[in-house]
């Protein structure tokens, strides 16, 4: 039940309906648009407020401690090919 009451309150404050969720969900694959894992968290532009897809919460957070900035992300994998430990 609470899981249920968790994913209402998120579609409302999202401002889709369940149909609208099945299908984003749907397009995915039934899961996280990145890594393929669960789809947990509803991603949306911080800016537009536009929902972007459904992502697993390691992913979204990851896109979020990064400012949603594809810049920053870029140069985060550059990084981390450059820097692997071996």
């Amino acid at each position: 039940m609470k899981a249920r009451a968790i994913r209402t309150r998120r579609l409302k404050k999202y401002k889709l309906t369940e149909a609208d969720y099945q299908r984003l969900l749907e397009t995915q694959g039934w899961a996280c648009a990145i890594c393929r894992g669960p789809p947990e968290a509803i991603d949306h532009d911080h800016h537009t407020g536009r929902v972007r897809g459904v992502l697993c919460t390691p992913c979204n957070q990851g896109i979020g401690h990064m400012f949603d900035e594809p810049k920053r992300l870029r140069a985060a994998a550059d990084y981390l090919e450059r820097a692997t430990c071996k």
